[in-house]
């Protein structure tokens, strides 16, 4: 659990991806009345379950921080035009939906993790950083318009590391779950973009069989960790 203002640098910190992601960042399956893209704008206000003190004073924080940063991106639309027009419902919509989704693992982890938490998933925070960094190397990427960017080649890496790192942590099954359920839908963005969906299929099924053939060696490795 965080501290309220180290809580507060963490959402200040990841807003400005939200909001590009959101109004700013073109999407193919993404529209004015589509606006698949502004569900990002939920993720900032679910952070409040990661504040170690009171959960609501943490939300109202959360949801300034939402607010504000929407109140700026109108002020800068007067100079960079927006892809897709701020939707009030779909922002909403996100917003309650993955306060919800926090809010179960928020009661999984209170019921089935243990207080040494950090000890034993420490692979899959590591893991959710690297892919976080491919992310964002991701969007340099397309800033830069370039085509055979090394992104792609790092998220094959990670459907690897994906089972890897979790063998040197204590909970290696539930870790390896873990680390999957990030994979997919930040992973599975990274290597569909700009691709069309018979393309994104053909790679979805091979980065998914590298992992699999991951898991055998992962699994000996965890096996001999745990024995010496």
């Amino acid at each position: 659990m965080m501290k309220t203002y180290t809580l507060l640098l963490l959402a200040i910190f990841i807003q400005p991806f939200c909001i590009y992601f959101a109004l700013y960042a073109k999407a193919k399956y993404s529209s004015e009345n589509k606006p698949i893209n502004q569900l990002a704008l939920g993720v900032t206000p679910s952070l409040a379950y990661l504040s170690a003190e009171d959960f609501w004073g943490a939300f109202v924080l959360m949801f300034m921080v939402t607010a504000v940063s929407l109140v700026l991106s109108l002020l800068l639309n007067f100079r960079y035009v927006m892809t897709r027009k701020i939707n009030t419902s779909a922002i909403l919509t996100s917003i309650v939906s993955f306060l919800l989704v926090a809010g179960f693992f928020y009661w999984l982890a209170g019921h089935f993790i243990v207080e040494n938490w950090y000890e034993k998933f420490w692979p899959s925070l590591y893991f959710l950083g690297l892919l976080f960094s491919i992310f964002v190397i991701k969007i340099i990427e397309k800033k830069r318009k370039i085509k055979d960017g090394l992104s792609n080649m790092l998220v094959l890496a990670l459907c690897v590391a994906a089972s890897v790192v979790s063998a040197f942590g204590d909970a290696f099954i539930l870790c390896t779950l873990i680390n999957v359920f990030l994979l997919i839908p930040i992973g599975g963005a990274i290597v569909s973009s700009g691709v069309d969906k018979t393309s994104a299929g053909g790679i979805a099924f091979f980065y998914g069989y590298v992992f699999i053939m991951s898991l055998p060696i992962s699994g000996l490795l965890y096996l001999a960790l745990s024995s010496t």
